[in-house]
């Protein structure tokens, strides 16, 4: 499309130029926007890169974010069980706080626990959902979006206006415990350069799912108590062009949720009077120009501002209820500039401000803040055989309080290298190495919860090795149109890990004690293939091995053993038939043995578990509409099964979504 686009401009610049000699006037042309999806190259990529785009929601039979992120080699989801329930990923097993989360090329935070929940989005509206592990070859970024050892993005969808210059999608979803899930969108063109979309949706489910409770040789049938949940989230987007090589984007998002927290399930107490309410606000504001060909400028900024207020009732407590209350706000500014003097050389500076601070009844009347100012290097050489990155982050954390004592400040520069060979020029294999130093100050839950925090904690550093190779090739005009492949081993050393340890049965404190060794290796295959005219199957297959032991203390009985919810083997597969009647997906996802705890014994094991769903959709058009219809049964074996100990998951489940597009 490029190249058509610049032979047009080109032959009709000779023509201008012609009519200018011959009649010596001046013929001004009419501006050209060419528009094609960004498709990333995870074959070229220096360093691990997995991508999800919508069309293979559906292939696969993805019904939400956390099964999404399952799908994904080396992610560790740790799943509090039924629609909304709190979903956090950890990468390589370094930890949820170790994991980035940029929504719309701008990174979300928590400064109160340093990890991000990820029921809050849906993926109604994501066209991509990306994992990178370490730094990947785009350098024009923010700084924050390399202060982490890797980084999930969500890319929402932007509105195609080809065909016309408004849009409305409403997609309605209904199934099992009660769930019922509308959503509706609206996209709009003002003009050729301003445009906006809306978007909103509503959730609920009583989660009143059936399991069964062991008691030794007995076994009772229960349901799961105190799991009802309520949500709401929109989200208004603008995209506009204030001139022909300038991009300004803005996005304001509101989410707000009830939730009852069940609790874990104990023997002869299955009651639960936990309750959670949150509300998330935040404005984020984009701008991207470039001069000629070798400059280009990014400002972004942000507001961020939430709460949540925890209720439990009991008669332990006095006055008979616990109620505590968290507000955090955030203020968020960053600059990059990208300079490209030759063809194969490209270098970025990012520079990022934020501001965070914390109030809350929980923290021992302490009122913490951060500043956080973060500086990025990059160089990038690209060859049509080799790509060479590095980057240099200088991270400094000035930690203040308007009350009481403040934590430690904190200061690093963190190198990352990267590089990607390709020894033969008319194959599509690859070679990749890369390494990343990075760490992670203390959150504000880590730093001042009552009878819990430490000033004195030090940061969490990471350092992350990797090598491995990557294939993609097309093959049209064989059965087999498509195949890419993609393996990496690795090796995580976490130095001066933080860990809260009991001083006695109600006092904990937060203190560095964990070293831990991280062994591990990827895989990751996709193939299609066309049998016949109209039918295409679609395979995926992705597998993870991870040996993730605690090397603190070698007279510790916990010496060497496997760390807390990380499986030894871990992984997913899916087959998609697409056919002119039914589309059919059947797909699953399973773990070994895990623990639930830092001694590798018996009482804490977890067991291993393979879970399997199928799905049928179709689309089609009626009057000028474009309809889609999906039918999923989840866990069609009615495995049951814990992720998280004591916290059951649903059985089989069924969900039903009817989506029209105008």
């Amino acid at each position: 499309m490029c190249c058509v686009a610049a032979f047009s401009i080109w032959t009709a610049v000779l023509s201008a130029q012609e009519a200018q000699t011959e009649a010596d006037s001046l013929v001004n042309l009419d501006e050209v926007v060419v528009r094609a999806p960004f498709v990333v190259r995870k074959t070229t990529s220096t360093s691990p890169l997995q991508t999800l785009s919508q069309p293979q929601f559906e292939q696969q039979g993805i019904t939400d974010m956390a099964d999404a992120l399952r799908r994904f080699s080396g992610v560790n989801v740790k799943d509090y069980g039924g629609a909304g329930g709190m979903k956090t990923v950890s990468v390589r097993s370094l930890g949820a706080q170790h994991t980035a989360v940029a929504y719309d090329g701008i990174t979300l935070t928590d400064c109160q626990s340093g990890q991000i929940d990820f029921s809050r989005f849906s993926l109604d509206n994501v066209a991509v959902l990306s994992l990178a592990v370490g730094d990947n070859d785009d350098i024009f970024l923010p700084a924050r979006t390399a202060a982490s050892a890797a980084s999930v993005r969500l890319q929402t969808r932007q509105p195609d206006f080809a065909d016309r210059k408004s849009h409305v999608r409403a997609v309605l979803k209904t199934g099992s415990f009660g769930l019922a899930n509308p959503a509706l969108s609206y996209d709009q063109q003002f003009t050729d350069r301003v445009s906006m979309s809306v978007y909103g949706d509503f959730m609920r489910a009583d989660n009143r799912y059936p399991f069964t409770l062991a008691n030794g040789q007995y076994r009772t049938e229960e349901h799961r108590q105190n799991n009802y949940i309520e949500t709401w989230r929109g989200e208004w987007n603008l995209y506009a062009r204030p001139t022909g090589h300038a991009v300004l984007n803005g996005k304001i998002y509101y989410y707000d949720s009830f939730r009852e927290l069940p609790g874990p399930v104990i023997l002869y107490n299955s009651t639960s009077d936990e309750e959670l309410s949150e509300h998330n606000f935040f404005s984020q504001l984009h701008f991207q120009t470039y001069w000629g060909s070798r400059w280009s400028l990014q400002l972004n900024g942000k507001f961020n501002w939430a709460s949540s207020h925890y209720h439990d009732q009991g008669n332990e407590y006095p006055g008979g209820a616990l109620d505590n209350r968290y507000y955090q706000r955030e203020y968020y500014a960053s600059a990059a500039v990208l300079y490209t003097p030759w063809e194969r050389w490209a270098f970025s500076y990012a520079a990022d401000y934020a501001f965070n601070n914390l109030t809350s009844d929980a923290t021992a009347g302490v009122k913490p803040y951060r500043h956080a100012v973060l500086q990025a290097l990059s160089a990038r050489y690209r060859a049509p055989r080799l790509t060479l990155t590095a980057l240099l982050l200088g991270s400094i954390y000035q930690n203040g309080a308007k009350e009481g004592e403040a934590a430690r400040d904190a200061r690093r520069l963190s190198p990352s290298v990267s590089v990607s060979w390709q020894p033969w020029a008319d194959a599509g294999l690859r070679f990749r190495a890369s390494y990343k130093d990075i760490f992670r100050v203390a959150t504000f839950t880590e730093n001042y919860f009552d009878r819990w925090g430490s000033r004195d904690v030090k940061p969490e550093v990471a350092r992350q090795f990797n090598v491995g190779l990557a294939y993609g090739a097309s093959l049209s005009s064989s059965w087999l149109e498509s195949v890419s492949l993609s393996a990496d081993g690795y090796y995580n050393y976490v130095k001066d890990k933080i860990v809260a340890i009991p001083y006695n049965m109600f006092f904990w404190t937060t203190v560095n004690l964990g070293h831990v060794d991280i062994w591990g290796a990827d895989l990751n295959v996709e193939a299609s293939f066309r049998p016949a005219e109209k039918h295409r199957l679609l395979a995926m297959l992705n597998y993870t091995w991870q040996r993730a032991v605690d090397v603190t203390d070698p007279s510790a009985v916990y010496y060497k053993d496997q760390i807390p919810y990380t499986p030894e083997h871990s992984g997913a597969a899916s087959l998609a038939w697409e056919n002119p009647w039914l589309n059919l997906s059947l797909h699953g996802t399973g773990n070994s043995e895990r623990y639930a705890s830092v001694q590798n014994i018996a009482a804490n094991r977890l067991d291993g578990y393979v879970e399997w769903g199928v799905a049928l959709y179709r689309s089609f058009g009626w009057k000028g509409v474009d309809c889609s219809v999906r039918c999923d049964v989840q866990n069609i074996g009615n495995k049951q099964y814990s992720i998280v100990k004591s916290y059951p998951m649903p059985g089989r489940s069924y969900k039903l979504t009817v989506s029209i597009h105008y």
